[in-house]
């Protein structure tokens, strides 16, 4: 799942990241990326935003387990 769009916007007098459903800017540099640039800065966030929902969704279903009485290790 990729939360930036893969949209890459020439028009823009800097770089700017947009969320890829609502098209709402999530980051703008003053710098001027080159695709190749933009694309690795692109894919970065997306790895730590993905890193981010799977440790969440780690530590939701662990709350769950625990709370239901549930051992990890069954």
């Amino acid at each position: 799942m990729n939360i930036i769009s893969r949209r890459f916007d020439k028009k823009e007098p800097g770089t700017v990241f947009r969320h890829a459903e609502s098209g709402k800017i999530l980051y703008r540099l003053d710098a001027r990326l080159e695709r190749d640039d933009w694309e690795t800065v692109q894919s970065m966030i997306s790895l730590v935003y993905n890193a981010g929902v799977a440790a969440g969704s780690e530590q939701r279903a662990a709350e769950i387990r625990e709370a239901l009485g549930i051992s990890g290790t069954e």
